[in-house]
């Protein structure tokens, strides 16, 4: 069933977010779908879209009354191995898009948390809370029938995410969060073109950077040269990653207003599939190079830290304090699981002029201030903000701006220095590709695998050298051999 255009939805509790684009007048075209789980040719088998982590849903959820003092947890590094599913195994989901009925090919992403990776919860600037960051729930893949489509998708709570073919660019997410309860029945879904979301002020929606960010001698900590010492020092004793893999471990820190406006139970889910479609940009051929985004450590920052950090109009200063604040939540240890490479800070906050997406420092990336990037959060379109902000911290340019891309802007490349209407599929410029290629060989804290570890190696067991005649001779003597009655 698609219900196109104006279509009569009833909005309970929990729809901020729809009831913003289908009653705002930002989102001018979409439809209104039940998607099913399908076997591999397509076939219906269910209408329960959404992985067995929706039904825990409300153990994993933050406490109303979280613990004044949480017991330290032991990292767990071995998590990616139980995750209940078959590592080559596919999922399968039909999706109607448009009138078009798509058959979605699934795999997990294994690679988007490490292992050990924690969800935090501050308040007061204090840690209150802590759970291990969900993983099981996260999907790439492709289209059948479609050589070129690709998919980045979660079913923690029904379908959310980005569907990608040759004739656009798609969201899809529930139309109410939480009820998967509900999913035996089929549950509405809404579909979206990427190119359909309104800007109200076009030409205020630009993206902002700054070649040096504004530190001072003087501003900087004053051991920075020793901290920077001893980091590049306990690099070279990472694992590394194979060659031309580049993992960037990232810090994902929300804030207070985009925790409130998604809700504390549906925000975790809702930033790890905008963190998926960042990843799946970034694993878009035309880069050139193979960047994974990694997850080490997502921290939900509290309202009055939140404040504190964002200074409304002003987005030098808020980015500023934004790499401050980060750097004061590094792992002393390089080695440990939530050692990051990259911040990257989410708000609903004001910090720039109206329209203003996203600030950060042209190649900052791995250095201990600079390797940040301040985002304005408003919906799955932000993680095409976060892509191009990331973008800058590896070195990439505006195209059109010191280069000669311009005539890629208008074909959806993901430096353009407007965020426009997307009605192209979206790619990394030549440029972009030439300037990342410049940089990332320097860019020596992208080389680790977060992985790959060092395990000790564990005792071979008897049967691998000896054989069960020879196993029982050494415990009863000569003369004995295996019973086979």
């Amino acid at each position: 069933m698609t219900l196109l255009g104006e279509a009569a939805v009833t909005c309970n509790s929990g729809t901020q977010l729809h009831n913003e684009l289908l009653h705002s007048g930002k989102l001018n075209e979409y439809g209104v779908i039940v998607p099913f789980s399908a076997d591999c040719k397509g076939q219906f088998l269910s209408h329960v879209v959404s992985g067995s982590v929706a039904s825990r849903k409300k153990e994993a959820a933050f406490p109303r009354s979280p613990p004044s003092h949480t017991a330290p947890r032991r990292v767990v590094r071995s998590t990616r191995h139980n995750q209940g599913m078959s590592r080559n195994r596919l999922y399968y989901f039909n999706v109607t898009v448009f009138g078009k009925e798509l058959h979605l090919r699934l795999k997990p992403n294994r690679r988007l948390v490490s292992p050990g990776a924690q969800a935090e919860w501050q308040e007061d600037f204090q840690k209150v809370y802590q759970e291990p960051l969900k993983q099981g729930c996260i999907f790439t893949g492709g289209v059948s029938g479609m050589p070129g489509a690709s998919v980045a998708i979660s079913n923690c709570d029904g379908l959310a995410g980005l569907i990608r073919t040759d004739s656009g660019e798609f969201f899809i997410e529930p139309l109410e969060r939480g009820q998967w309860e509900k999913e035996k029945q089929g549950r509405a879904h809404v579909v979206y073109r990427r190119s359909a979301i309104r800007q109200e002020r076009a030409e205020a929606v630009k993206d902002h950077h700054n070649e040096v960010l504004g530190f001072s001698v003087g501003q900087l900590p004053n051991a920075l040269n020793v901290i920077e010492d001893q980091v590049g020092e306990a690099e070279r004793k990472r694992r590394h990653a194979k060659k031309d893999d580049y993992n960037i471990e990232v810090l994902l820190a929300v804030d207070d207003s985009v925790v409130r406006f998604h809700g504390k139970e549906h925000v975790q889910n809702y930033v790890l599939t905008l963190m998926n479609i960042v990843d799946e940009i970034y694993h878009d051929e035309s880069l050139g190079v193979h960047i994974n985004i990694v997850l080490v450590r997502m921290i939900m920052v509290g309202y009055r830290q939140s404040i504190s950090l964002i200074e409304r109009g002003n987005p030098s200063r808020s980015l500023e304090q934004v790499c401050r604040w980060a750097h004061s939540q590094q792992r002393s240890d390089p080695e440990h699981a939530e050692y990051h490479d990259h911040a990257v800070f989410l708000t609903r906050q004001d910090f720039g002029p109206a329209g203003m997406q996203g600030y950060a420092p042209v190649t900052g990336m791995c250095h201990p201030l600079r390797s940040c990037t301040l985002n304005h959060e408003d919906g799955f379109s932000s993680a095409f903000v976060v892509a191009h902000e990331t973008g800058h911290v590896l070195g990439m340019e505006h195209d059109g701006q010191g280069n000669r891309c311009a005539d890629e802007t208008s074909m959806g490349s993901i430096m353009a220095p407007l965020v426009q209407a997307a009605f192209h599929r979206y790619h990394w410029s030549r440029c972009s590709k030439q300037e990342l290629n410049r940089y990332i060989h320097s860019y020596d804290c992208l080389l680790d695998d977060p992985f790959e570890h060092n395990w000790p190696k564990l005792p071979e067991l008897p049967g691998i050298n000896y054989s069960m005649d020879e196993q029982c001779r050494f415990d009863f003597g000569v003369g004995y051999k295996t019973c086979t009655a």
